[in-house]
């Protein structure tokens, strides 16, 4: 029989909640989170309705705790990896401890400010912006803002790449490769 796998803390941000309890609390009243784009720079804001985080890059970046130039998808899944390792109540210093990140379109939020400016001038745009393109950079910021070190990877399979994040992890944890994971995706689009 293979070893028991238990979640113990859950995090959530997303178009109807910053947290587990205001997301239990709006699907408990159907509450709908599409709307027109408000906070992503796009050529489709105005063509186009989301659902998106109703909190600026700024605020996220103050929940957590990086810096406001940081792509949006990487300060999402802080947010919600920080509620979830806070609501585990586990100390993670004393665990063999993965990170496991779900995400499709990594910093593209970024990149797509760095190319608005090079279109202006080529001379113009911030290097930092494309840096965190690809999808595992997110995963490394994010696994650095918790400190996790032990075993950090990138699952990308579309609308897939959340539930198959979890899945390796039980994994990992049933074949005593780690103690802890925090699992789960997001991303900024």
């Amino acid at each position: 029989m293979p070893a028991r796998v238990y979640i113990s803390g859950a995090g959530v941000i997303s178009a109807i909640g910053n947290n587990v309890a205001e997301n239990l609390e709006a699907l408990s009243s159907g509450k709908a989170g599409m709307q027109a784009m408000q906070r992503v720079e796009s050529i489709h804001k105005d063509s186009l309705p989301v659902a998106e985080v109703k909190l600026g890059n700024r605020e996220l970046a103050a929940l957590a705790q990086l810096p406001a130039h940081t792509s949006r998808t990487a300060l999402l899944s802080t947010v919600a990896a920080r509620e979830a390792l806070t609501s585990s109540g586990v100390d993670i210093t004393n665990w063999r401890t993965g990170f496991i990140s779900a995400n499709s379109v990594g910093g593209m939020d970024k990149t797509e400010d760095f190319f608005e400016d090079f279109l202006k001038d080529n001379s113009s745009g911030h290097l930092r912006e494309v840096v965190n393109h690809e999808c595992g950079a997110v995963t490394e910021i994010t696994a650095d803002a918790l400190g996790i070190k032990d075993f950090v990877t990138t699952v990308s399979t579309a609308c897939s790449s959340s539930a198959n994040s979890i899945f390796l992890g039980a994994r990992l944890i049933r074949q005593n490769k780690l103690d802890v994971v925090i699992a789960g995706g997001t991303d900024a689009l």
